[in-house]
């Protein structure tokens, strides 16, 4: 057997894959199909956060652009900075989520937080708002967020944004890039246990984004949503649960969460009430207003059945039942989208993602607004 042919063969097959590579590294994906540009994540202060003073520009399936820009602390705002320094004739409004408070798929400046700005400011009262918005952080993130970033700023109102994948995934251990690095709850019996986040190690991932071919084909394309569905469905979470269910009359996956992870209701009211009153605390500890806000089930405004035929709208019922009981100001956003639809029929969210569009940023913001100056302005 010969091996000059064989190496030679080699040699051109890693040649013409250089130069593919090459070729859509360096103008494809740059010139042609652009792709988005990589927004590294780190910790600071133990608190899993964006690459500060950085920008870029994301790009969705439809070929629409947004611009995203990261100020000095880490966080999407229009702010360059936030400072402990405190103006007493200015109301400051801290917004603590994730990717919706984050502001995803739109322009900074068209983030529901921006909105609430301009709306109060409307009003004569001159306003600033502060958000603190990380991708797929959970309810108990929320809370770290709050005692380890947003108090040292003072603020006088905090509004808590809620969606419904944030109960479950706070005492559940997903398998993502940096899930590690969110605070969960450990349940055991009548026992919660804080679970402190890791601090954020950079990994394979993070290297690979660093291509734009890598960024085209893994996100633009929609391969991460399968990939991290695949994740965690080898685990047998929520592949287990489909073998004991019925599939739902409105399916299994309501409001972007896949409702067999929400059977486990009790853990999910612990898990709300601990959180919930560890703000209500805070609050009281702190001096500023507590606002917690809940994204409805869309689907329901859409189809003009009644929100309680989805499963998903029971953590909206307990979200709402547990903010009572710690007398905390409850805003479920299902009355106002509800209106603009049926007003309007135009929905709020993106034909390719629930993450609210422009639309959603601005409904929800002017709701949230008017909630504000009603119970705490006034």
């Amino acid at each position: 057997m010969k091996l000059k042919p064989i190496f030679a063969n080699l040699a051109l097959l890693t040649g013409s894959v250089l130069f593919c590579f090459v070729v859509f590294e360096f103008i494809v994906f740059k010139y042609i199909l652009q792709t988005s540009d990589a927004i590294p994540n780190t910790s600071i202060n133990n608190i899993v956060r964006y690459q500060p003073d950085s920008s870029a520009t994301l790009y969705e399936p439809d070929g629409t652009s947004h611009q995203v820009k990261i100020n000095a602390k880490g966080w999407n705002s229009t702010k360059p900075d936030y400072t402990t320094t405190k103006d007493y004739t200015t109301t400051r409004i801290a917004v603590i989520g994730d990717s919706y408070v984050q502001a995803s798929a739109v322009n900074v400046e068209e983030g529901f937080a921006e909105i609430i700005e301009q709306q109060l400011d409307k009003t004569g009262r001159k306003t600033e708002v502060y958000r603190f918005g990380i991708d797929g952080a959970p309810l108990t993130q929320y809370l770290y967020m709050l005692k380890n970033a947003a108090l040292q700023y003072r603020p006088d109102i905090v509004v808590v944004q809620l969606i419904h994948n944030d109960f479950d995934e706070s005492y559940r251990f997903l398998y993502g890039r940096y899930s590690s690095s969110f605070m969960k709850l450990k349940l055991e019996g009548e026992k919660i246990e804080e679970v402190a986040p890791e601090s954020y190690q950079p990994g394979w991932v993070d290297t690979f984004k660093n291509y734009r071919s890598f960024r085209y084909i893994y996100y633009q394309t929609g391969l991460s949503t399968y990939v991290r569905r695949l994740i965690n469905l080898a685990k047998g979470d929520a592949e287990k649960q489909e073998n004991q269910q019925a599939a739902p009359k409105h399916g299994f996956v309501q409001s972007a969460i896949d409702v067999r992870n929400i059977v486990e209701t009790d853990k999910i009211r612990k898990v709300t009430a601990y959180t919930f009153k560890q703000m209500k605390d805070l609050s009281k500890q702190h001096g500023f207003k507590l606002l917690l806000v809940m994204d409805p089930v869309r689907e329901a405004i859409y189809s003009g059945k009644p929100a309680t035929e989805y499963e998903a709208n029971s953590l909206n019922q307990i979200a709402k039942e547990e903010a009572l009981k710690q007398n905390i100001a409850f805003l479920d956003l299902g009355y106002a989208m509800t209106k603009h639809y049926n007003e309007h029929k135009q929905k709020f969210e993106f034909p390719w993602d629930w993450h609210w569009n422009k639309l959603g940023n601005e409904t929800a913001g002017k709701a949230i607004a008017k909630d504000i100056e009603l119970q705490f302005l006034k």
